[in-house]
């Protein structure tokens, strides 16, 4: 019997953004405000796969998901930046010159190369974090 590969099943499929019960269930995710909550589940909804490192969360972007003010936005970011939930791979900046966004990397999975980003942090075989640090479960 002929099974279909990985790929094939992926291509096939549509894009989800999977929450394990045990991170939702957990002390640390339920001390986030709910809109630190709200970012989290906007950026994860991002990831495809192959772009972790490559995420964004644009006061743009921000004001789509219902979070209208650029102060609350920033307050999200640094809650789940200091909890780990997060990781900055690109510092923002504006100048007359140009600017770029920051992008992040959703700290239980594995930083993807992406070329042409020129992220500040490398991509890495491993997430930074595991569920359970993540999490404080045994």
């Amino acid at each position: 019997m002929a099974t279909k590969s990985k790929k094939a099943f992926k291509a096939k499929s549509k894009p989800f953004a999977m929450m394990l019960w045990t991170m939702g269930q957990s002390a640390q995710y339920r001390s986030l405000s709910f809109v630190a909550r709200a970012v989290l589940m906007e950026i994860h909804m991002q990831y495809n796969g192959s772009n972790n490192g490559n995420l964004s969360a644009t006061r743009t972007m921000a004001k789509e998901w219902g979070v209208t003010s650029p102060n609350m936005l920033q307050k999200a970011l640094s809650d789940l930046l200091e909890g780990g939930w997060i990781v900055q791979t690109r510092s923002s900046y504006f100048s007359r010159h140009g600017s770029r966004c920051a992008l992040y990397a959703l700290s239980w999975y594995a930083i993807d190369e992406c070329p042409g980003k020129d992220l500040e942090v490398s991509w890495t075989n491993t997430p930074l974090k595991t569920v359970r640090e993540l999490t404080g479960s045994n």
